[in-house]
């Protein structure tokens, strides 16, 4: 096994998991370069002592008397539900974004036009021309 973690590799990790899992347990240590977390300071290549928050811990533990496992598998459910209505926000936000872009195209382009229109219709007033329209063109079409 390479003497850091951030050092190992898949062959290396399959091969001494083990010592890797009991290395991790109980972290002590972080790694500040790459976020390692593990007991022994001299498994990481920059390691910054863990603040001892056992107060904390039990704080954020449930209060009702509910089994490890039921909590489990209600943490479980609730991160699954999370992390989907995160995917749903993310794909809406970016539907939202597409039909923005989209309205700002055509609002650009609306502009365009009224301005060309706005350049002929003076020019057709300067010069005091009627449009004719032919009636009978439009009734042959049907």
């Amino acid at each position: 096994m390479a003497t850091r973690l951030c050092k190992l590799n898949r062959r290396d990790i399959a091969a001494s998991l083990d010592d890797i899992q009991a290395m991790v347990a109980q972290p002590g240590y972080m790694c500040r370069s790459c976020a390692r977390s593990c007991a022994d300071k001299s498994a990481l290549c920059k390691p910054q002592a863990l603040a001892k928050q056992h107060t904390q811990q039990k704080s954020l533990l449930p209060v009702a008397n509910v089994d490890s496992k039921s909590a489990k598998a209600a943490n479980k459910v609730a991160l699954k539900l999370a992390k989907k209505t995160l995917k749903k926000q993310k794909k809406y936000q970016k539907k939202l974004e597409k039909v923005l872009k989209k309205q700002r195209k055509l609002m650009r382009k609306q502009q365009a036009l009224q301005s060309k229109f706005s350049v002929l219709q003076e020019a057709g007033s300067d010069l005091n021309v009627t449009p004719v329209l032919d009636t009978g063109f439009s009734a042959q079409m049907h």
